[in-house]
């Protein structure tokens, strides 16, 4: 449920948005990576960054992630900030996360009111970063929010220890189901996109609204950077503006 948008770098989720907002995804095509903080060449990163900055109204507005629940509004007027979810009610400012198997999560409204961007791994799922996020827009519904799961790690590829699924069920024990047994003694496969799905849930938003077309990182590493598949590796952006 992608589609190009400009070839070769970027994607356009098929995500049924409101006129004025836009969201695309960055591929890792020609080894376009985004990121600083991964051992490439700065330069190679900057002009990488300039060439995205061309289909953009602004600068995206970056975060430094940490796997935090820190949500902060975008602002370019300010430094970077340690951050992994942003959000804006103004025109022309891009929320961009920065993913390589962890969740982007894409978020606006029916009315185009808002939009925001969610880095969601599994710390930042289980300390609740979605429902910090929608609490910075608590003068929207939830009702009306509309949510893309973007590419991410699928069940399948994301093996975890015993403890990460016992951290979960310390949280909350409905969680149970999207963990299954690996081959491995004391191992899971844990299901990262259903875990969001069901806390985009708890938060308020409508089944219907929900945009998860599944598409594994690590499966399809061709396409997009996967830690999993060669922790020396970039990152892809996920970003989303009104116009």
């Amino acid at each position: 449920m992608l589609t190009t948008k400009t070839k070769p770098i970027l994607l356009q989720p098929a995500w049924k948005l409101p006129a004025n907002i836009r969201a695309v995804i960055s591929t890792r095509n020609n080894e376009f990576n985004l990121a600083t903080h991964v051992n490439d060449d700065p330069n190679k990163v900057m002009a990488n960054r300039q060439q995205l900055r061309n289909f953009l109204p602004s600068d995206p507005f970056w975060l430094q992630q940490t796997h935090s629940t820190r949500v902060v509004k975008a602002d370019l007027s300010k430094a970077v900030p340690d951050a992994d979810a942003s959000y804006t009610t103004d025109k022309g400012i891009v929320c961009a996360v920065m993913t390589a198997d962890c969740l982007p999560i894409l978020l606006t409204n029916a009315s185009g009111d808002f939009v925001a961007a969610i880095h969601a791994g599994w710390r930042g799922l289980n300390n609740d970063i979605i429902a910090q996020t929608i609490l910075k827009l608590s003068q929207f519904s939830p009702n009306d929010m509309l949510a893309f799961i973007g590419p991410a790690i699928n069940q399948e590829c994301f093996e975890i220890g015993k403890e990460v699924r016992e951290s979960f069920l310390a949280t909350d024990t409905a969680i149970a189901p999207f963990f299954i047994p690996s081959i491995n003694n004391e191992k899971f496969m844990a299901d990262l996109r259903g875990i969001a799905e069901y806390k985009l849930y708890k938060s308020g938003l409508l089944p219907q609204n929900i945009t998860n077309p599944k598409i594994c990182t690590k499966c399809n590493h061709n396409w997009f950077f996967s830690y999993r598949e060669n922790p020396n590796t970039g990152r892809m952006a996920s970003l989303i503006w009104k116009e």
